[in-house]
């Protein structure tokens, strides 16, 4: 486990998956792949918390990845589970996972994707949309593009923490990029804008290390570049 800043913490394991530390409790970004709930466990044990303290479990998109963990620890946190509307189907095991963008690219890998392991279906107590304020101080921002339904998680901490899920990706250097499983459309384009707009100092993403300063900077010069 990783501290990003005081009460914020990076679980990785292949994805990265969020602890946030708050006064009223626990509140989790993502819950990474299937199976391997139990990293986010021994990270809030690590910290002095058990899952008695989760109080929300909030998702940036369907995919397996990022919601892999989230039946279990549902059911061992009894904590509401926090996801936009679009995405929810997916998650409910209702819909299949919305493909990733760059297999518009590569279609005839789409059939491979699809026999990738699955997450359990889990219910979704809380549908967010933009501008909604959850448990833990967290606004949402709707950044569709990833998913259809892809939201982001802005932190009033700090001087702002935005959790990306896989709206984008940082470089080595602290750079934003696309990522190579995004590609450009007038929806994804207008999401890296869209986040663009807002104030926030640091900036943690789905598969890449944090950007701890002048994040908001970083997305104001990638969105620039669009043009």
């Amino acid at each position: 486990m990783e501290t990003i800043l005081d009460g914020v913490y990076q679980v990785s394991r292949g994805v990265n998956a969020f602890i946030i530390d708050g006064d009223d409790g626990v509140t989790l970004v993502d819950t990474g792949l299937p199976k391997q709930q139990g990293r986010i466990e021994s990270g809030l044990i690590a910290i002095g918390r058990s899952l008695e303290d989760v109080r929300a479990i909030v998702i940036t998109h369907a995919h397996v990845d990022h919601v892999g963990g989230a039946a279990a620890l549902k059911t061992s946190t009894g904590a509401p589970l926090y996801a936009s509307a679009t995405d929810a189907p997916a998650i409910r095991g209702e819909e299949p996972k919305p493909t990733p963008p760059v297999l518009d690219r590569v279609s005839f890998l789409t059939p491979v994707y699809r026999l990738l392991p699955d997450a359990e279906a889990v219910a979704v107590d809380h549908f967010v949309g933009e501008a909604d304020v959850l448990p833990g101080d967290l606004s949402v921002i709707a950044t569709p593009g990833h998913t259809p339904g892809h939201v982001s998680y802005l932190l009033d901490r700090s001087g702002g923490v935005l959790f990306v899920g896989d709206a984008a990706v940082a470089t080595k250097g602290g750079e934003v990029k696309r990522g190579w499983m995004n590609r450009s459309t007038p929806t994804f384009d207008g999401s890296m804008a869209h986040i663009a707009g807002f104030d926030f100092a640091v900036a943690c993403f789905g598969h890449t290390r944090a950007i701890r300063s002048g994040a908001n900077g970083a997305f104001r010069r990638f969105a620039d570049s669009m043009g």
